[in-house]
C-alpha cells in the first residue's frame, strides 16, 4: 500500500507532467497564431519552422541546455552536470542526481525537487525552451531561410535561455537567489527574451517585399479562423504558466495559489483585450484610415489579450484580483505603444510577437515589486501576509529595492539576449544567408523553399497573385490547365487582373504594378 509521500510524489509528479504537455500545445497554438497571421502561400513555411524548431531544440536542450540552467551545483553562474543526461536521476552522492531548483517565487519555503521525477522536470522545462524560441522565431515569417531557424534554435535552446533560467530559477542563481529578483511565471526570462529575440532578428531581416517600400500596406493574414484557434491554445497555456509554476499542487496553500493565478490570467487578459479594442476602435474613428490601411483588429486584439497575460505572469499568484485589471489595462497601452513604435521605425513584425512580449513583458516584471501580496494559508500552517510591495508598504525601503531589482532583471536579459542574437544575425547576413529571394518571397516560399504548399496549388497560385494561364508555376508542376479565372485575388484582398509573370527563360513582370525579377537573378540579403 503506498505511504502518504509516495501518492504525494505521483501526484506532484503527474501535475508537472500535465502542465508540460499543455505548454507544449501551447507552442502549437502559437504557431496557429503566426501561420494564420500570414498569407497563404507562405503558411506552409510557418508550419516547418515549428517542426524544426522541435528537432533541433530538443536536441540542443539535451546536450547543454538543461545542465547550464539546472546542473545540480550550487552555482551562481551556471550548472555544470547533467551533460547529455550523464547520471541524470541517480541516487549517488545523497541525491545529487537531481537538480538544483529553487522555489520560482522566494515567498515561502525552498522546496525539495526530490518530491518529483527529474525526468518530467527536465521535460516541463524544455517545453519552455521550446516554447522561448518558438515565439521568437514567429516574428521571422514570410522572408527567413530554413538555415536560420536551425541555428537560432540551437543558440536560444542550448545557450541563451538555461543561462537566463538558471540565473533566476536555479539553485544558487545570482539573479533569484544574490540580487533577489522575483519573475514567477517568466514576464522576464521567458516573454521578454522571446520580444528581444524576435525585434534583433526582425531588424537584420528587413520589412517584407511592399510591406513599407513601394508602397506601405498592411499584408494581412489569411485566415481569421486559424488564428482564433491558435489563441485559444495559447490562452489554455497561460492558464497553466500563470498558476503551476511552484510545481505543487497538493495542500492548501498550493492549491489556493492555483486558482489564484488563474483568476488573474484570466482578468488580466481579458482587461488588455477590451482595452486595446475600445482605444483602437477610438483611434480609426478620429483618423478614419481607408478600408485597406486598418489595422488587423482581430489579430491585435488577440494579441493584446496575450499581452495583459504576459504581464500579470510574474507575479501571478501573488496579485489581488483588482491588480490584474490594472495591469491588464497597462499592458494593453504598452503593447500599443510598442506596436506604433515598431511600424514608425518600420520594423516588420508579420504577427506582431516583439510588441507583444516585449511590451508585455517589460511592464510584467516591474509590477511584481509595484502590486505583489500573498495573503492566505501559509505553506507552513497558519496565516501569512508578505506584502512589501509599493501599492501596500510605500513607506518602506524594501518594496522599493524590489523595483531595482526589477531593473536588473529586465537589463540583463535584455542586454544577454541582443548580445547573441546580434552575433548570430550579423553572421548569417555576411555570408548571404538570412533571407529568402525576392522572387521567392513574392511567389511563395511554401514551393520554392519546401516544394510543397499548404493548400491546393490552385489556391497558392491565386493568393500570391501568380499568372494562372500559360507557363507558370501549375504548369511546371502538373502540365497547363485551361479555362482558369481572368482576374485573382492578391494577398491584400483586392481583386486584380491578371499580369504576365516572368518565366524561367529570364523575362519580367510586375505584381500589382510592381517590377519583380526573374527567378534566375539573384536577390539574397
Amino acid at each position: 500500500m503506498a505511504t502518504t509521500d509516495e501518492i504525494q510524489q505521483a501526484v506532484e509528479s503527474f501535475f508537472l507532467l500535465f502542465n508540460g504537455v499543455i505548454v507544449f500545445l501551447m507552442s502549437c497554438g502559437y504557431t496557429l497564431i503566426e501561420s494564420g497571421g500570414v498569407r497563404s502561400q507562405n503558411a506552409g513555411h510557418s508550419l516547418f519552422k515549428t517542426l524544426l524548431i522541435f528537432i533541433t531544440s530538443a536536441l540542443a536542450y539535451w546536450v547543454t541546455g538543461y545542465a547550464f540552467a539546472f546542473g545540480g551545483t550550487p552555482n551562481v553562474i551556471l550548472g555544470t552536470r547533467f551533460w547529455v543526461s550523464e547520471k541524470f536521476g541517480s541516487r549517488v552522492d545523497n541525491q545529487a542526481g537531481y537538480p538544483g531548483v529553487e522555489n520560482f517565487t522566494n515567498s515561502n519555503n525552498v522546496y525539495n525537487l526530490n518530491n518529483q521525477d527529474p525526468y518530467i522536470h527536465f521535460f516541463y522545462h524544455y517545453m519552455l525552451t521550446f516554447l522561448v524560441t518558438n515565439i521568437a522565431a514567429s516574428a521571422f515569417a514570410e522572408r527567413c531561410q530554413v538555415i536560420v531557424y536551425v541555428l537560432f534554435s540551437i543558440l536560444m535552446s542550448g545557450f541563451i535561455y538555461p543561462f537566463l533560467a538558471h540565473w533566476m530559477w536555479g539553485s544558487n542563481g545570482w539573479l533569484g537567489d544574490v540580487v533577489g529578483a522575483r519573475d514567477y511565471g517568466g514576464s522576464a526570462i521567458i516573454y521578454l527574451t522571446a520580444g528581444v529575440a524576435a525585434l534583433i532578428g526582425t531588424i537584420f531581416l528587413g520589412p517584407r517585399f511592399g510591406r513599407f517600400e513601394p508602397r506601405a500596406l498592411p499584408l494581412f493574414g489569411h485566415s481569421i479562423p486559424i488564428t482564433s484557434v491558435g489563441a485559444i491554445l495559447v490562452a489554455f497555456g497561460f492558464f497553466v504558466l500563470n498558476s503551476g509554476a511552484d510545481h505543487r499542487i497538493t495542500g492548501v496553500a498550493y492549491g489556493d495559489r492555483v486558482g489564484h493565478g488563474l483568476i488573474n490570467t484570466v482578468l488580466s487578459g481579458a482587461a488588455s483585450g477590451a482595452t486595446y479594442y475600445i482605444l483602437q476602435r477610438l483611434i480609426e474613428s478620429v483618423k478614419q484610415p481607408a478600408r485597406h490601411l486598418k489595422r488587423r483588429v482581430f489579430l491585435s486584439t488577440v494579441n493584446s489579450i496575450i499581452a495583459g497575460m504576459v504581464a500579470v505572469a510574474g507575479g501571478a499568484v501573488a496579485y489581488n484580483p483588482w491588480s490584474a485589471i490594472v495591469i491588464g489595462f497597462i499592458a494593453a497601452l504598452s503593447f500599443l505603444l510598442w506596436s506604433k513604435l515598431l511600424l514608425k521605425f518600420h520594423v516588420d513584425d508579420p504577427v506582431e510577437t516583439a510588441a507583444v512580449h516585449i511590451g508585455g513583458g517589460l511592464w510584467g516584471i516591474f509590477a511584481v515589486p509595484i502590486f505583489r501580496r500573498t495573503i492566505g494559508a501559509g505553506v507552513n500552517g497558519g496565516y501569512e501576509e508578505n506584502a512589501l510591495s509599493i501599492i501596500y508598504r510605500i513607506t518602506m525601503g524594501e518594496s522599493w529595492r524590489g523595483l531595482l531589482n526589477s531593473l536588473c532583471t529586465a537589463a540583463v536579459v535584455m542586454a544577454w539576449t541582443a548580445i547573441f542574437i546580434t552575433i548570430l544575425f550579423l553572421v548569417l547576413k555576411l555570408v548571404r544567408l538570412l533571407k529568402v529571394s525576392r522572387d521567392e518571397e513574392l511567389r511563395g516560399i511554401d514551393l520554392f523553399q519546401h516544394g510543397e504548399p499548404a493548400y491546393a496549388l490552385r489556391i497558392y497560385c491565386a493568393a500570391c497573385g501568380e499568372q494562372l494561364q500559360g507557363k507558370t508555376i501549375e504548369h511546371e508542376t502538373i502540365g497547363a490547365r485551361p479555362n482558369f479565372p481572368a482576374i485573382v485575388t492578391d494577398a491584400e484582398g483586392a481583386i486584380v487582373p491578371i499580369e504576365y509573370f516572368s518565366d524561367r527563360n529570364g523575362s519580367s513582370g510586375n505584381i500589382n504594378g510592381t517590377k519583380i525579377k526573374s527567378m534566375n537573378e539573384e536577390n539574397r540579403v
